[in-house]
């Protein structure tokens, strides 16, 4: 079949010269622009359908179509939700509405219209496999799983719904359980990268840093073009030590369409390759968790140069800790105002500077903390009131952190989980959680009665000026383990699965941070086995 879009586009002119009403000439001319990827010319052509037209299903959906392709995923959820309120019946709109949804954290919307979606047609895999995605968001795992298996019974090689069932397994920490699923799936459909990916990432966690190499580079050769692929085998050579590779592959997670919202300045503002910046401006921007922050923030006086000036954008809770801080010339708490954003001549987004600076050597990493500073008056205040609290050790605590990382379902515990370390005397617990989980500090172990300080601690200024007065933090790893260590204070790391390359893999100590120390599950989620090593660690100091 001969594709001539020349020749299409212009017949598809002429016709319309003679008839400009011609809705079904100009469709067709949005799709052969579409096909093209000229994608505001098809735009413009779905555009002056609708303009006549504005319930016009078909030029919705491709209005849709073409915002998803270009990532621009809120003006893709407008056209599909235009044309689901148009014909609320018709399922490709319903679909195409609920999986972009699902990727723009609005699983609950998307699971509204697909419960309705499979109800239509229960007989749609498509559907019930995309109803499980979004009930995974959500964390309905259980329902989640009997949609997926919905789908493979209606379609035994449904690679997405198995990989979803192994997903579902995972997030409960059936890790056996996911293993078998991932295998099933990639046994059934071998092309397929998503099992070799996921068993890449089961592994990773599990702590088996060979399987989950061979499973990355498995996953690449089936999808060498895919950036969450690489974004995961690049974790996992980091887990590895490779650290020059690792950092590389990171920097797919800039390709992603679905991570590009994380990163608003990739097509405004050229990005910094390292190259001296001489009297440039310079914005580094920042993205992923507080924790990431306050790690490589201690590479911000290593892009200074002479003459250049350093923007950052920091988290609004450690801005006020920043203030000041070497290396940072301007220092924007959350992000840069839209208006000064022209200023700038090159941008980095926050993690891809110790790629674009070369892979820090882990020595060099360990003689650069201490590097940050909390307010002496500040902790002077908050001695005094911990020595008031009785003589002995004064010892913070952590168990949770945001209820919204993927993995926090392994990496906190519960308060409760410190009890043991009650029977460790002459020990002042002082309680450094915030956010959802700092009430129970309210109801504590009769073991411990910690002091409830973090609802005092308004930022991580504060929180600072309060870990410079402890002996000691015990804490999951979460923003205030990187604070402490930040600051030279004494951290012990509960480290719960998952294994985060910052910490490795074995071994009680990380050259990033000399002051900490990181105590591992013998198994995944045994929090039992964690505390009684820290009781007798505690009980020795």
């Amino acid at each position: 079949m001969r594709r001539d879009f020349a020749a299409a586009e212009s017949l598809l002119d002429e016709a319309l010269a003679l008839r400009p009403d011609d809705r079904d000439a100009r469709f067709n001319l949005g799709r052969v622009y579409e096909v093209q990827q000229r994608y505001d010319d098809a735009l413009a052509a779905y555009g002056a359908i609708l303009a006549a037209h504005p319930a016009d299903v078909p030029a919705l959906l491709c209005v849709g179509t073409v915002h998803y392709v270009r990532g621009d995923y809120d003006a893709a959820a407008d056209a599909f939700a235009a044309a689901l309120a148009a014909r609320p019946d018709d399922q490709v709109a319903a679909l195409n509405f609920a999986l972009t949804a699902t990727l723009l954290g609005r699983a609950d919307e998307a699971a509204r219209v697909l419960w309705a979606a499979v109800e239509r047609r229960p007989d749609d895999a498509t559907a019930w496999t995309a109803l499980a995605d979004a009930l995974r968001e959500l964390r309905r795992g259980d329902e989640a799983a009997a949609a997926a298996n919905a789908a493979l019974r209606l379609d035994p090689e449904n690679v997405h719904a198995a990989v979803l069932l192994g997903q579902t397994a995972y997030d409960r920490g059936a890790f056996d359980e996911a293993e078998a699923a991932f295998v099933r799936a990639a046994e059934a459909v071998p092309d397929a990268p998503e099992p070799r990916m996921n068993l890449g990432v089961l592994y990773h966690g599990l702590g088996r840093v060979d399987e989950a190499l061979a499973h990355g580079e498995a996953a690449l050769a089936r999808a060498p073009d895919d950036p969450l692929a690489h974004l995961n085998f690049g974790m996992t050579l980091l887990l590895a030590g490779e650290r020059a590779r690792g950092f590389a592959e990171v920097e797919w997670r800039l390709r992603d369409p679905r991570m590009r919202a994380h990163f608003p300045y990739l097509d405004r503002i050229p990005r910094w390759d390292g190259a001296p910046l001489g009297g440039k401006r310079l914005l580094i921007a920042r993205e992923q968790g507080i924790g990431d922050f306050v790690l490589w923030s201690r590479l911000f006086a290593q892009v200074r140069a002479p003459g250049a000036t350093v923007a950052v954008e920091a988290p609004a809770s450690l801005a006020p800790l920043y203030a000041g801080f070497p290396g940072i010339d301007e220092l924007y708490a959350d992000r840069c105002p839209p208006e000064r954003l022209d200023a700038f001549d090159v941008h980095v987004p926050l993690c891809s500077l110790p790629h674009v600076l070369g892979a820090p050597d882990p020595e060099t990493a360990r003689d650069a903390a201490p590097y940050l500073h909390a307010n002496a008056e500040a902790t002077d205040a908050f001695r005094a009131r911990f020595a008031a609290r009785g003589a002995g050790m004064k010892v913070g605590i952590v168990w949770a952190g945001e209820p919204s990382h993927l993995l926090d379902a392994f990496r906190s515990c519960r308060l409760a989980d410190f009890a043991p370390l009650g029977a460790v005397p002459n020990v002042v617990w002082i309680s450094l959680q915030k956010g959802a989980r700092a009430g129970e500090a309210l109801a504590p172990p009769l073991e411990l009665m910690p002091l409830p300080l973090g609802p005092e601690l308004e930022s991580f200024a504060d929180t600072a000026a309060a870990i410079a007065a402890l002996d000691l933090v015990i804490a999951v790893d979460t923003a205030v383990a990187h604070v402490a260590a930040a600051l030279g204070v004494p951290v012990w790391l509960l480290h719960g699965f998952g294994n985060y390359w910052l910490w490795g893999v074995q071994g009680t100590d990380s050259p990033w941070y000399p002051t900490l120390r990181i105590f591992r599950q013998h198994r995944p989620n045994d929090w039992d086995g964690v505390f009684a090593d820290v009781r007798d660690a505690l009980a020795l100091r």
